[in-house]
């Protein structure tokens, strides 16, 4: 068994940085719109609403890169499928 290439730390961390920006961003964006509406809702449970969405959008990231290393080495050629210009094998008669 060839020996595998350590994971990069700080990608995963830049990913779960990204994910947690694109989690607020969504939360600021839905805050928003409630906000527009004739619900009442707390300042307490927008500040949980807020850092749920955050949490788990750096989860995502965290996860997405993460297995996407884990794939990039792994010497299994399913992991790494021939891509084709025309189109997948497939899709030809």
């Amino acid at each position: 068994m060839a020996p595998q290439a350590p994971l990069r730390g700080s990608r995963i961390l830049l990913a779960g940085v990204i994910g947690s920006g694109l989690g607020a961003a969504v939360a600021l964006m839905l805050h928003v719109v409630v906000t527009h509406t004739p619900v009442e809702v707390s300042p307490r449970t927008f500040a949980i609403f807020f850092s749920i969405f955050c949490a788990f959008g750096a989860f995502a990231g965290l996860t997405l890169e993460t297995v996407r290393q884990l794939q990039a080495t792994n010497p299994d050629p399913a992991y790494h499928p021939r891509t084709l210009r025309g189109g997948s094998e497939r899709d030809r008669p």
